[in-house]
């Protein structure tokens, strides 16, 4: 079992604290101090635009609905605990300076590979440069403030004695490591789209079927140019992931999956990356995903993974989870110390919690009694 990373960045971001208040009426205060209905509106424009909640877009509609309620509960929560980390960290008078952030900034490119990279990835996440930069203000205010709370620096001692308390997740099957260019097909889309292009529906079924695999075909041509650039010289693999790989999380590290057990692929991928030596490039390999060029990076035998290779990676675990233990230990003595104030019932956490179990229970009844009346079966 591979040790999970515990990303304190992930765990954080949520408290956020960027944003001005404005002048509208308080819907809650915190110590006093308000948290508007436009923040609200905000945070919640914000997460509904994610695709997460952009398929349940018409849930969302009835702002008494069951999902509504769970998103208000936990949109209020988020809000109360940014208030509460805000006001703390102005307490205990925790600034950033400009030349922190740029320090930050140059750690993540460097570990992206580029300047380049960490923009297109930027982009493609539509997070402007401010936003960055305002995102990693409060990640580093976070940091400073569990530091100034805790010691959460790891000992190597910490790191070894961990190791031999939990040797078993450290057991590994054979695995490799590689990169891959993915070059996509989809018989189906590309077959669809065929179909709407024919305005006129003159095409018969044979002449569809034709035309998708060509269309088929010249996705295999490019992905043997692309083959065929990389085999000539290795060493570019990386940057022609980035220009042709459809894969784009895989493209901004230039194509690297990093290791990967055989069940953890597709047949047709795991039969072509056990069988590769290091640096050898394979031919074009067909899964139901597209076609792939795949370059293996390193191997590594089946078992107990050796103390040396794992340290670095349980060093850092452990001290990303000192620091959200030691988070979360803080905003709950801070909650508990703090005054809180709902000004309506729509946004007290008790009455939302109140809704949604009649919600639920509502939901059951409704479906126990459908249940009841259905006819029996002859």
């Amino acid at each position: 079992m591979k040790l999970a990373k515990a990303l304190l960045m992930g765990g954080v971001l949520l408290f956020s604290l960027t944003g001005c208040i404005k002048d509208e009426t308080a819907i809650i205060t915190v110590n006093d101090k308000p948290i508007t209905q436009s923040q609200y509106d905000e945070a919640y424009k914000l997460e509904t635009s994610s695709p997460q909640y952009q398929q349940f877009e018409s849930f969302l509609k009835d702002e008494n609905g069951m999902m509504s309620l769970m998103l208000r509960d936990r949109i209020v929560n988020e809000l109360v605990l940014k208030e509460i980390i805000n006001q703390e960290v102005e307490k205990r008078g925790i600034e950033i300076t400009k030349e922190e952030i740029q320090k930050r900034k140059d750690e993540i490119i460097e570990k992206l590979g580029s300047k380049e990279k960490m923009d297109e990835l930027l982009s493609q996440n539509g997070i402007s440069n401010k936003k960055f930069e305002e995102d990693i203000k409060s990640e580093l205010k976070i940091d400073k403030l569990i530091k100034a709370t805790k010691n959460v620096d790891v000992t190597d001692k910490e790191v070894k004695d961990f190791y031999n308390q939990n040797k078993a997740q450290f057991n590994f099957p054979e695995r490799v490591r590689a990169s891959h260019i993915l070059i996509d097909v989809n018989p189906a889309q590309i077959k669809q789209e065929i179909i709407s292009q024919d305005k006129k529906g003159t095409l018969t079924s044979d002449e569809i079927e034709k035309k998708t695999q060509e269309e088929i075909d010249k996705k295999m041509e490019l992905a043997k140019e692309v083959r065929q650039k990389a085999a000539q010289n290795p060493k570019d693999f990386a940057k022609l992931a980035e220009k042709y790989s459809a894969d784009k999380a895989s493209a901004s590290r230039g194509g690297d999956l990093g290791f990967f057990s055989r069940e953890q692929m597709v047949k047709p991928f795991s039969d072509a990356a056990f069988s590769l030596k290091p640096g050898v490039i394979s031919e074009v390999v067909v899964s139901d995903y597209g076609d792939h060029i795949i370059m293996v990076t390193d191997r590594a035998q089946a078992g107990i993974q050796p103390f040396d290779k794992m340290k670095d990676e349980i060093k850092t675990y452990l001290e990303q989870k000192k620091k959200i233990d030691t988070l979360q230990g803080l905003l709950d003595g801070l909650k508990a110390s703090s005054k809180v104030e709902y000004k309506t019932d729509k946004y007290n956490p008790e009455s939302i919690q109140k809704l949604i179990k009649e919600k639920a229970k509502a939901t059951k009844e409704n479906t126990l009694d459908k249940a009841d009346k259905k006819p029996e079966q002859k």
